[in-house]
């Protein structure tokens, strides 16, 4: 975990964090490629690594972790690692709305941690109203500005943002603009071009 403030989590809780925030990670990276059909196994060369998804416990050992979880958070509301595990719960639970909120608490308190912007931002893609899309939009600029490796991931959630929003235009824009910007030999680039063939092939 990135989190600049110290925790006092458990090994046992700090290594469940670890687990779940590496498949969270892991979900986001690969989504789109796997949603799309875009997914391709090697990266750039000098690439950042791609995590591998590992399994996570069932939601019914999760739902009887979460009132401990809870009781910990709420007995040491400053421990950023046990909030970032609460919200991970909640999400896994289906309570997105708690996890946006235990989220939100974590990014107040280290807004420059690239990973719970990244959680936060994914947390409201999964949202249909647009005020959550647009600041989901502007969280992954701000991450990629922390961590210039997430823009690939960064430029295809925000393309398939646009697209929520009605702006179909905008999304095809932005995905020419990043492969304007793109070295020819960059292997990422059949991801966009994939996607920006679907998108101008619907919009024909």
């Amino acid at each position: 975990m990135s989190s600049k403030q110290q925790t006092q989590s458990s090994p046992k809780n700090r290594r469940l964090l670890i687990g779940w925030g590496i498949a969270a990670m892991a979900a986001v990276m690969f989504g789109v490629g796997f949603s799309m059909g875009w997914f391709r196994p090697h990266a750039e060369s000098g690439a950042e690594a791609l995590p591998q998804a590992v399994e996570t416990p069932s939601v019914s050992s999760l739902g009887d972790l979460l009132p401990g979880l809870e009781a910990k958070v709420a007995a040491n509301p400053k421990d950023a690692g046990q909030r970032l595990l609460l919200a991970q719960t909640y999400s896994e639970l289906g309570q997105r709305e708690k996890s946006i909120q235990e989220l939100r608490i974590v990014r107040k308190a280290d807004p420059k941690n690239a990973q719970v912007v990244i959680y936060l931002a994914a947390a409201l893609l999964e949202s249909d109203a647009n005020s959550d899309l647009q600041e989901a939009y502007k969280l992954l600029n701000e991450a990629v500005l922390m961590k210039s490796a997430l823009l690939p991931m960064a430029r295809l959630y925000q393309s398939d943002i646009l697209v929520k929003l009605g702006d179909r235009p905008g999304a095809i824009k932005l995905l020419k603009v990043y492969l304007a910007q793109t070295s020819a030999n960059d292997q990422r680039r059949g991801m966009f071009e994939a996607r920006l063939a679907q998108l101008s092939a619907v919009s024909r």
